[in-house]
């Protein structure tokens, strides 16, 4: 059975990793042609709620599932950013699902809200 028939296409919005530079921070740049991956979104839950940081919890949350590779904020790289409904939303936190049945990935999104 295959559940591609539940995944649409989204577009991710990535930049390259960013870098010092002669001391100063210099943000990486757009990847462009933008990726676009098949992914089943999903309504967060309480549970996955409660693993946002406190000021991103109100905000409104998606969980993915798909079998592409997203990335997650670290030392030098942004998190990726996926269109939803119009709305931008952060990869906060990813969880790998090899099961043997239907091996996925599993991310969770916090929508990003600029002041």
């Amino acid at each position: 059975m295959s559940f591609g028939v539940f995944r649409k296409p989204l577009t991710v919005k990535r930049t390259t990793a960013g870098a010092y530079v002669g001391g100063f921070w210099v943000e990486g740049g757009l990847v462009t042609p933008a990726p676009v991956i098949r992914a089943s979104v999903q309504p967060a839950s309480q549970d996955d709620m409660q693993l946002l940081p406190e000021g991103r919890r109100i905000s409104g949350a998606y969980r993915l599932y798909t079998d592409d590779d997203l990335m997650v904020a670290n030392g030098t790289q942004n998190a990726d950013v996926i269109e939803i409904a119009g709305a931008d939303y952060e990869v906060m936190a990813d969880a790998s699902w090899q099961n043997s049945i239907i091996n996925h990935r599993s991310y969770l999104l916090a929508r990003v809200v600029t002041p």
